[in-house]
C-alpha cells in the first residue's frame, strides 16, 4: 500500500444496508485510525463486488453476502486483503482455503452478555413457568394460585442448583457471574487447563482429564453448551453423555446444533430420559439465503420434531440478537481495525490463510 494511502474497509450486504448509517457511524465513532470506508449492496451487481474485494484490506460482510456467488471467489483472489472480519459469532464454516494466503479471518465480541442473560432467563423460565401460568390464568383458572394446595401449582427456583458450562469462554464467564448472583453452584469445562476463576466452583480441562466432561454432566442440573463447533466438539454429546446426565437435567444449547448428536438428543427428550431442553441453535437453517420475508417450503430446524415436544423451549438462533450486542460488536470491530492499521495482531483470529504463520 503506497505511503499516505488509507487502507480500504469494505462493508457489504446487510452491513451496508440494514441500519447502514448506524453500523458505519458506530465503527467510525470508535476508530482511532484512518480508513477509506466503501460499501457494496446487491443492487450494485457482482462485478462491483469483485472490484471492491480486489481493493479491500478488510472486509466486514453481512450474512447475506455469503450467499452471493462472487463473494468467495473475489475474496480468494483479493491481492490486498489482510483480514476478513466476521461481524457475528461462529466461524465453523470457514477454512484457510477460502482466504487468500496473506489474510486472516477474525471473530468479534459483544454478544457474551446478551447470551448470558438468555441463559439465565431460560433457567428462570424453566423453574417459574410464566409460559404455563399466564395462559392458564387467562383461561379463568386459579390452579396456580398461592393458596392452592395442589403440589403441581407450585413453581421452583434456580437457587442452589448447579449449572455446568461446556466451553468456558466469554459467554461462560458472563453466565457464571450471573448464576452466582442467584446462589447457584457453577462448573466450567475448557479444553486447556487454567486456574479456576472466582465465579466458578469447579473448572475442568478436557485436554488434561478425559473424565472432566462426564463429571460436569453427572453433577449439573443445567448444562449450558457454549463451545465452538470443531472436530473435537462435533457430536460431543451422544448417547453415553446423555445417559450420564441426571433425569432432572435441562440442556441449554447456545453453541451449535451439531455439538449434540441429533437423533439421540431427540430420543432422550421424547422418552424423558432427561427433563428437558432450551434449544437456540439447530441442525437445519432453511431460511438462510432467502430474500427478506420469503418463507422456506419446509421451515423445520431438524429432521426430528423437537418443536412438538412439551418439555422443550425453542428459539430461532436469536440468543445474541439485541441492539446492545450489535453496538458492542461494532466497538470490537473498530478495535480490530485499529490493531491491524497499527501493525498489531487482531483479537480473536479464528482462521489463517495458508501463508500466515500461527
Amino acid at each position: 500500500m503506497p505511503a499516505n494511502t488509507k487502507p480500504v474497509l469494505a462493508l457489504t450486504g446487510s452491513m451496508a444496508t440494514a441500519h447502514a448509517g448506524e453500523v458505519r457511524d458506530q465503527i467510525e465513532k470508535n476508530l482511532t485510525t484512518d480508513w477509506d470506508i466503501r460499501t457494496w449492496t446487491a443492487s450494485d451487481g457482482e462485478p462491483a463486488l469483485e472490484a471492491l474485494l480486489a481493493d479491500a484490506d478488510v472486509v466486514v460482510p453481512g450474512v447475506d453476502t455469503l450467499f452471493v456467488g462472487a463473494f468467495f471467489s473475489g475474496l480468494k483472489a483479493s491481492p490486498n486483503l489482510r483480514m476478513l472480519q466476521i461481524p457475528f459469532a461462529g466461524t465453523d464454516w470457514l477454512s484457510p482455503d477460502l482466504l487468500p494466503p496473506q489474510a486472516v479471518a477474525a471473530g468479534c465480541s459483544g454478544h457474551e452478555i446478551t447470551i448470558a442473560e438468555y441463559n439465565i432467563g431460560a433457567m428462570l423460565e424453566w423453574e417459574i413457568r410464566f409460559r404455563v401460568m399466564d395462559p392458564d390464568f387467562r383461561s379463568g383458572s386459579w390452579h396456580f394460585s398461592g393458596s392452592s394446595k395442589d403440589p403441581t401449582s407450585k413453581h421452583s427456583e434456580i437457587w442452589n442448583k448447579t449449572v455446568g458450562i461446556v466451553g468456558y469462554g466469554g459467554i461462560g464467564e458472563e453466565t457464571a457471574k450471573r448464576a452466582k448472583a442467584f446462589s447457584m453452584r457453577t462448573m466450567g469445562l475448557k479444553r486447556s487447563a487454567m486456574p479456576c476463576p472466582p465465579e466458578l466452583d469447579w473448572l475442568g480441562s478436557s485436554a488434561d482429564d478425559p473424565t472432566a466432561l462426564m463429571t460436569l454432566l453427572k453433577e449439573s442440573d443445567y448444562i449450558v453448551l457454549a463451545c465452538d463447533l470443531n472436530d473435537a466438539t462435533r457430536g460431543m454429546i451422544g448417547p453415553d453423555e446423555l445417559a450420564a446426565m441426571k433425569d432432572s437435567a435441562v440442556v441449554i444449547n447456545v453453541a451449535r446444533g451439531e455439538v449434540i448428536q441429533e437423533e439421540p438428543f431427540y430420543q432422550a427428550l421424547k422418552s424423558k430420559q432427561i427433563a428437558g431442553a432450551i434449544i437456540d441453535t439447530w441442525y437445519r437453517y432453511p431460511a438462510r439465503g432467502l430474500a427478506p420475508g420469503e418463507a422456506p417450503e419446509d421451515p423445520s430446524p431438524s429432521a426430528y420434531p423437537f418443536t412438538e415436544l412439551e418439555n422443550v423451549m425453542v428459539t430461532p438462533h436469536c440468543s445474541a440478537h439485541s441492539n446492545q450486542a450489535d453496538y458492542r460488536r461494532m466497538i470490537s470491530i473498530a478495535s480490530n481495525l485499529d490493531k491491524l492499521a497499527r501493525g498489531e495482531t487482531p483479537d480473536r483470529v479464528m482462521v489463517r490463510g495458508t501463508g500466515v504463520a500461527a
